[in-house]
């Protein structure tokens, strides 16, 4: 067997690998803890930390489900800029909330989440990309007793994305074709 035959096989190996292992996946799982308890009703709290990004999100795929134990809240993701928003009316003590009552900005009738969900059995799906995302929740009618828990739930597929599914696609014919050169 000569060198081009084993560096053809090689890489034929090599892609089916990255194809398989691309499909099955791997899963993280995590837990948000640091959620201060809303309020201000209908009004949005963020955590603090941000949640896992993806800044490979050309190569790899990663599709999220948040789920929580209470079914009083609703919860939402942001990006950086919309968190920096709500906590800046929330800096102001939501006076801009309780003086405007037609507005739903930083509520739940916002539209400017990356995703919203108001069922913690079903849970919130997410598919992340890259940047900095928030993970926040309000209540959907009054507010929670001081010193309420709420434990967040996350969890993380990767999977392989289009461009690694090409560019595997692309080594294993080539693998193929100098596996076949004389």
């Amino acid at each position: 067997m000569g060198l081009k035959t084993l560096i053809g096989y090689v890489l034929s190996g090599l892609a089916v690998l990255l194809i398989a292992g691309g499909t099955v996946g791997y899963t993280v799982e995590g837990q948000i803890d640091d959620v201060p308890t809303p309020n201000i009703e209908g009004y949005v709290f963020f955590s603090d930390e941000a949640l896992p990004g993806n800044p490979a999100s050309l190569f790899i795929t990663a599709d999220t489900t948040v789920k929580w134990d209470r079914d009083d809240i609703f919860m939402v993701i942001a990006d950086e800029k919309k968190k920096s928003q709500c906590d800046g009316i929330r800096a102001n003590g939501g006076a801009f909330l309780q003086s405007t009552s037609d507005s739903q900005t930083c509520q739940y009738g916002d539209t400017g989440y990356e995703a919203t969900a108001t069922d913690g059995d079903d849970g919130l799906e997410w598919r992340v990309s890259g940047g900095e995302f928030y993970a926040g929740i309000g209540t959907k009618s009054g507010t929670l007793p001081a010193g309420t828990d709420l434990s967040i739930d996350y969890e993380v597929k990767l999977s392989a994305g289009a461009a690694t599914y090409l560019f595997s696609f692309l080594t294993g014919i080539g693998g193929i074709g100098l596996s076949r050169m004389k």
